[in-house]
């Protein structure tokens, strides 16, 4: 008893020293009591009496093979830095001789215990202890099964594989999902055919591992099989059969992938077409070409870009061709294309494109006879400055032909009335450091449109590094807005259409006369909502109505109490005068025609969201099922509306997912707004 107080005072003083030669002294006087010291530093080690540092060099003075076990347990410790410095031990003192003890601890319920028992045995490999690792497996438990497999996977063996590939029918499917993943860890190439026929399991799970250890062996007797799960109805299924036909890269099975191309399931031909950008093989050329008329926008899509990579100038004439198709996607396709390849075979072909019916292939045929630099285009790039839907783009592709000359027209800009011209211009400039340009900025600072002011601020600061303050310009009033603007303007406004839910079947079914009622019904609530919201412009569409405001907070307000409204209306009605409606919003810029009306990208784009479908709904993560998306009564809203809702009070919106919206490039998220 006298000795173990004298231990722990010196322990307590060694703990306590800051001095080498304390700590040389204790250490020494410590180091006398040799293996009766142990449980006494292990003990305050524990306690947190005594640091780690000096715990390991007083354990490592006093401790010799003896010690093993009394070192074992210690890797079970509840204190994490106990555990550390026992397995550090253990590893530089006991490697040989610990593998048969740690065996012992497998079995084991206390988790810390077993884990450090298992990365100990992987790391040591020890031989002589695999026999009785594999002797153990037959008669164990499930857990006790899987922690052999991961053993014995780390020796490297024969024998090791043997077992893994023997597990891969064990009636536990856990046991054989680990098996699984071993053998891919270690590659094993005659595990090549057994892991095949795990892609027929029953369960999901083994098949989804064996998929990710036949990706990794990446072995070409899997190819036959990947091109059938590439029609697998599991999508996740399908994407694996991609990587692992990817990471193989053999382009033998280019033909096969032709074939599938004319699938009638679209998802095994994007399947196909993602597999064939991947080989990048030459031998693909004639069959992408011909999927560029797939009825999909992302096989289109795919093939496109694969087609730019081969850089050949026989593809950029199939191209060229394509410029003049009566399909707008195919179209599309054609000026993505020469967007990314840069060929002056397709000048005149962008030429034209200038004059497409969609404002979006003519903003893109104007990008790519920037990137091309040829100042032929420049004269009809100028003409496209008059267009209100893409002349945004005209200033940076003016810039990229010629810089210098460039200046000159982006000066006339800034006096126009284009809106999003001068702001685009004002950018341009402000790049450029233009600084004769700074009075004509100037003078945009009193100019009626805020963002126009606010943009003039900006490229002022960029180019002289000052701050310059927006003139004070008196608001117009909202009151006969509309008739103020001139045909040809562009404005931008928040767009809201309505549609009346299953119009037709209710005309079929009831008559016209009894359809026109309830427009007039529909017309009797919209119009005095719209009037108290400041609406710029009403007009019905037969079936609904197109409004725009002023800001998003107009047109929000504006669709939440029409669609309260009309709620209290149908309670009062039977079901024939009930009206269910359907509501978009957008923000965007709008064209004003000869009668006032709106035009454009962006009114197109409201009328798109307002139509969305359940079986256009592509999975989001936190988005809606299909079968969870309201058909009616429901008010669905842009990604920019959401973004400008967030401060709103009580209002949410929920990401309903992502959909492809016809005539508009690109999967955009929409969301319904609720109250």
């Amino acid at each position: 008893m006298f000795k173990g107080r004298k231990i722990r005072k010196l322990l307590e003083q060694y703990n306590a020293v800051g001095s080498p030669e304390g700590d040389k002294e204790r250490f020494t006087e410590l180091g006398d009591y040799g293996h009766s010291v142990i449980p006494y530093v292990i003990e305050a080690f524990q306690q947190r009496k005594l640091t780690s540092q000096k715990a390991a060099t007083l354990l490592d003075k006093v401790c010799d093979d003896s010690c093993l076990k009394i070192m074992l347990p210690l890797l079970g410790d509840p204190y994490d830095e106990v555990r550390r410095v026992a397995k550090e031990m253990i590893i530089a003192r006991w490697r040989k001789t610990a593998s048969v003890h740690l065996i012992e601890y497998l079995d084991e319920s206390d988790i810390y215990l077993r884990n450090n028992a298992v990365e100990l045995l992987s790391l040591f490999r020890d031989a002589a202890c695999e026999s009785t690792l594999i002797s153990m497996f037959n008669g164990a438990k499930p857990d006790l099964k899987k922690t052999i497999i991961k053993i014995v996977s780390n020796f490297g063996t024969t024998a090791g594989t043997r077992l893994s590939i023997s597990a891969l029918n064990d009636p536990d499917w856990q046991v054989c999902v680990a098996a699984v993943k071993c053998l891919g860890g270690i590659k094993a190439q005659e595990s090549v055919e057994p892991l095949m026929e795990k892609l027929h399991d029953n369960e999901l799970q083994v098949k989804r591992y064996a998929l990710d250890a036949l990706i990794a062996i990446a072995d070409k007797r899997t190819m036959p099989l990947m091109l059938e799960l590439l029609k697998d109805d599991d999508m996740l299924i399908r994407q694996k059969a991609m990587d692992c036909l990817i990471n193989i890269g053999d382009s033998t099975v280019v033909s096969d992938l032709v074939k599938l191309l004319r699938d009638d399931d679209v998802n095994v031909r994007r399947s196909s077409v993602e597999v064939l950008r991947n080989l990048k093989d030459p031998k693909v050329t004639s069959a992408l070409i011909k999927a560029i008329k797939d009825s999909d926008w992302w096989v289109r899509q795919i093939a496109t870009d694969t087609l730019t990579e081969l850089e050949d100038d026989n593809i950029s004439r199939s191209f060229i061709r394509m410029c003049a198709d009566k399909d707008e996607n195919i179209r599309r396709c054609a000026v993505e294309f020469f967007n990314n390849m840069t060929t002056p075979l397709a000048f005149d072909a962008l030429i034209g494109l200038l004059h497409d019916p969609d404002w979006w292939v003519r903003a893109k045929a104007a990008t790519a006879l920037g990137k091309l630099g040829d100042k032929r285009a420049v004269p009809p790039l100028l003409e496209m400055a008059k267009d209100g839907e893409i002349n945004r783009v005209i200033p940076k592709v003016l810039v990229a032909i010629d810089e210098t000359e460039a200046v000159g027209y982006l000066r006339r800009f800034l006096a126009g009335g284009m809106k999003l011209l001068k702001i685009a211009s004002m950018r341009a400039l402000a790049k450029l450091k233009d600084i004769e340009s700074l009075e004509a900025l100037k003078k945009l600072l009193g100019d009626p449109d805020e963002d126009v002011r606010n943009e003039a601020v900006s490229a002022l600061k960029t180019m002289t590094g000052k701050i310059f303050k927006p003139a004070a310009v008196e608001p117009s009033g909202q009151v006969g807005l509309q008739e103020l603007l001139a045909p040809g303007t562009t404005v931008a406004e928040a767009i809201v259409v309505i549609d009346v839910c299953n119009s037709t079947d209710i005309t079929s079914r009831y008559g016209d006369a009894h359809a026109l009622k309830l427009m007039h019904k529909l017309s009797s609530v919209v119009s005095p909502v719209a009037k108290r919201e400041d609406a710029l412009f009403n007009k019905g569409t037969g079936d609904g109505h197109l409004i725009t405001f002023p800001k998003v907070e107009n047109a929000v307000r504006f669709s939440t109490d029409v669609l309260h409204e009309m709620e209290t209306v149908n309670k009062q009605e039977e079901e024939s005068g009930r009206i269910n409606l359907r509501f978009a919003i957008h923000f965007g810029e709008a064209k004003v025609d000869e009668n006032g009306d709106r035009l454009g990208a962006a009114i197109s784009m409201t009328f798109r969201v307002e139509g969305v479908k359940p079986e256009g709904l592509i999975d989001l993560e936190g988005g809606m099922q299909p079968d969870e998306m309201p058909l009616d009564n429901r008010i669905f809203i842009t990604e920019n509306i959401e973004k400008e809702i967030r401060e709103m009070e009580g209002l949410n919106a929920r990401v309903v997912g992502l959909f492809e919206l016809k005539g508009i490039t690109g999967l955009h998220r929409i969301f319904q707004l609720t109250r």
